[in-house]
């Protein structure tokens, strides 16, 4: 007796990622501007950082907020 070979959807498998009370998704490189749902693109964070962070920082990823705080401490050194 042969075995039988499934074939797939042609659709890519999806990467889990688990969930956690009180904590969400947050795209390293958001999905907007090329960013994936790899888990290698997600950090879990708690609901109201997460939010926060979109609020001050919006779309920026992390080497983005980082090169910003380091001009605004580069402008502070300045007017001392």
């Amino acid at each position: 007796m042969s075995k039988k070979r499934r074939l797939g959807t042609g659709k890519k498998k999806k990467h889990k990622m688990p969930r956690f009370r009180n904590r969400n998704r947050h795209h390293l490189q958001a999905k907007s501007l090329g960013g994936s749902n790899h888990p290698s693109n997600l950090l879990l964070i708690d609901i109201d950082k997460h939010r926060e962070w979109h609020r001050i920082f919006g779309l920026l990823n992390l080497e983005e907020v980082i090169a910003l705080l380091q001009r605004l401490q580069r402008c502070k050194a300045k007017q001392r």
